[in-house]
């Protein structure tokens, strides 16, 4: 119905605009044809006989029959014939001044009865304003053409004046427009019966198919909004690291509602815990998905060998993930895995023991920042031999020591005036800047100088930055 109104509505005001186009064409078709009648007899009547039968009749009513003068009898011949070989409704006129009576006065007309001397009753100031050039003009319901006739030496001794009602010359117009809204209404109804069966179903059909597929996105999103509730909840809040340890802070800016990233930790006594930051492949539902795998799977392995070395923990949650996605004996190069780094934190001997697979390990030591990476080698995946080795790290720290986890999310955004990385330099810069800073204070600024950055630039993946005083 909007479509069929809309175009009902466009087509009646292009034929409002060409009807208007229309009647002003025919008006002036019109008066240029009056014009050329006028213009014509001006060059067949002689301006000496207007003055000659001014002078000889000097009053209304001295002549009454187009035979009584010779003169009147041609100018009326004239007249007549050009009225009747162009059809014309209103009679043809010739016009001249009187100077003494001051007055514009009917000398000769088409007609039969001669009204020689009558005042004009037409426009009269509009005819003595271009009475020496001639025009046309309309006026009270009539369009009006008149020519001047002018002696042997220029001087204008009348006007010769056609008319014709405006209605005539707007009959044509009529009868384009009614036309044309016959044509229309034509068009209209047999567009209607196209656009009600035709695109009519094809518009029912469409507005069902987007109503599914919003009922359809409805579910997704309130599906991937349950899967971000179960994985905030996998994942322990910021309260459970302050129990463990000094103090600590989460960043955690994932792309969409879940995320690839996640943290974890993990209490085995009264002094001693267990803490993990990881980067599952991918990131919105997939990488959630890895995420949610990568946090069960540390927490059925470390409680169950929580005497073991970080490095060895690695070795072994590398062959349960490979086991429980089966990809042992995939090609080189794929299947999904994870980057993780995971520490375990003994706050009565400080001391600290580091693994990494993919994940480095920022260790900010009496002022000093250390960057202690991880190996290459990720978690899962057929990227590399199946059984993998870790290397282990024993740090002796001291009280005021902090340690900074986090995924490659925060150093690979693109941003700043040249659109490049963040690059981990940048980061450490950064953490070395703001070393005295309290915790909480340190998280605002780096995710401060995250949103700088990245401006109006997309993020480009899930961003986890994990920081922690011992």
């Amino acid at each position: 119905m909007i479509l069929y109104g809309t175009l009902f509505v466009l087509v009646a005001a292009l034929i409002g605009v060409a009807h208007l186009y229309e009647v002003r064409g025919q008006r002036q078709e019109v008066l240029l044809r009056l014009g050329t009648i006028t213009s014509g007899l001006a060059d067949q009547i002689p301006a000496r006989h207007v003055q000659s039968l001014l002078e000889k009749y000097d009053s209304r009513g001295m002549l009454i029959k187009s035979t009584q003068d010779a003169r009147y009898y041609v100018m009326h011949e004239h007249l007549r014939k050009a009225a009747e070989r162009n059809e014309l409704g209103m009679p043809l006129q010739v016009l001249a001044y009187d100077s003494l009576k001051q007055e514009l006065e009917v000398i000769a007309t088409s007609e039969e009865q001669p009204a020689f001397r009558t005042p004009f009753a037409g426009p009269v100031g509009t005819v003595l304003a271009a009475y020496n050039e001639g025009g046309w003009f309309s006026s009270e319901g009539q369009l009006i053409a008149f020519s001047s006739l002018k002696d042997e030496h220029g001087h204008s001794r009348g006007v010769i004046m056609a008319a014709l009602p405006i209605a005539h010359a707007d009959a044509a117009a009529y009868a384009a427009l009614y036309r044309n809204i016959s044509i229309a209404l034509l068009l209209f109804v047999l567009a209607g019966v196209v656009l009600f069966r035709y695109v009519g179903r094809w518009v029912q059909e469409s507005e069902a198919d987007r109503i599914a597929l919003a009922w359809r996105n409805m579910d997704i999103t309130g599906s991937i909004a349950d899967a971000g509730k179960i994985q905030r909840a996998l994942v322990p809040p910021a309260s459970a690291y302050k129990a463990l340890l000094t103090g600590a802070f989460i960043t955690d800016r994932p792309t969409a509602v879940v995320s690839g990233d996640f943290h974890w930790c993990h209490r085995i006594g009264n002094d001693e815990c267990f803490v993990a930051a990881g980067d599952a492949t991918g990131h919105g539902l997939p990488g959630a998905m890895m995420a949610a795998i990568g946090c069960s799977l540390l927490n059925e392995i470390v409680p169950n060998n929580n005497d073991r070395e970080p490095a060895e923990l690695l070795a072994l949650m590398n062959e349960r993930l490979i086991a429980t996605l089966h990809q042992r004996g995939r090609k080189r190069g794929a299947g999904d895995g994870m980057d993780l780094a995971l520490l375990r934190i003994d706050r009565h001997q400080r001391e600290i023991l580091f693994a990494g697979a993919s994940r480095p390990l920022y260790w900010l030591h009496n002022g000093q920042l250390t960057v202690i990476n991880g190996d290459r080698k990720p978690i899962g995946g057929a990227h590399q031999e199946m059984q993998r080795s870790y290397t282990g790290h024993r740090l002796s720290y001291a009280p005021g020591d902090r340690i900074y986890l986090f995924s490659d999310g925060y150093v690979d955004q693109f941003g700043g005036p040249e659109r490049k990385r963040f690059m981990a330099d940048r980061l450490q810069q950064l953490i070395e800047a703001n070393k005295a800073e309290p915790l909480e204070r340190q998280a605002e600024l780096l995710e401060r100088a995250f949103l700088e950055w990245k401006g109006s630039e997309e993020q480009v993946d899930d961003v986890c930055l994990l920081g922690i005083a011992v």
